[in-house]
């Protein structure tokens, strides 16, 4: 009789906490929370190019293998003397708008070979910051004014002789991708 009195008991109480968990429930579903949604609209960045990226006049007498380089602040260097012999050597200059204070990633990469060159091992400066390799995806941040005014980025390179050069003019092209984080 004992152990009978201990499972109505049990059962009673049982019975009273299940039914509380019941009114809790359905005392939780006549409340409903609101819960606040924030979205962030953030401009399609633009690209702009403002000056190309100038090797300037180079000896045809250059063999396979000489490199020339365009640092980020116009200057250059040569593997072997005299190989730059006149003209313009400039950094790439772009201007990148894009939404102020947002983090981005500037790619430059497909580089369009030259018919005696290549380029490659592109070198960035965003915004007057130190030379950053940005041929595989340099991270920054914009400007507070980079919706209005843009960002400057330079950029060089290194373009490396592969034939026999004659003297003409060779021409092409690289890619610069601007992406948010």
């Amino acid at each position: 009789m004992k152990t009978s009195n201990w499972m109505k008991r049990f059962a009673a109480i049982a019975g009273s906490a299940l039914m509380g968990l019941m009114l809790a429930a359905g005392a939780n579903a006549a409340n409903p929370e609101p819960v606040p949604v924030e979205v962030e609209w953030i401009i399609p960045a633009a690209i702009f190019t403002d000056n190309p990226l100038q090797f300037g006049q180079l000896d045809v007498g250059t063999v396979a293998g000489q490199t020339v380089t365009i640092n980020t602040d116009d200057t250059y260097a040569e593997t072997t003397a005299n190989t730059v012999v006149g003209g313009a050597q400039a950094a790439a200059q772009v201007t990148i708008t894009a939404t102020d204070l947002t983090g981005i990633s500037i790619l430059v990469d497909n580089a369009i070979a030259g018919t005696y060159y290549t380029l490659g091992t592109f070198k960035c400066s965003y915004a007057g910051a130190a030379d950053a390799v940005c041929d595989s995806a340099y991270p920054v941040t914009t400007s507070a004014s980079s919706s209005t005014s843009g960002d400057i980025v330079e950029i060089g390179a290194i373009l490396t002789v592969v034939g026999v050069p004659t003297a003409i003019t060779d021409d092409t092209t690289f890619d610069v991708t601007v992406i948010y984080q």
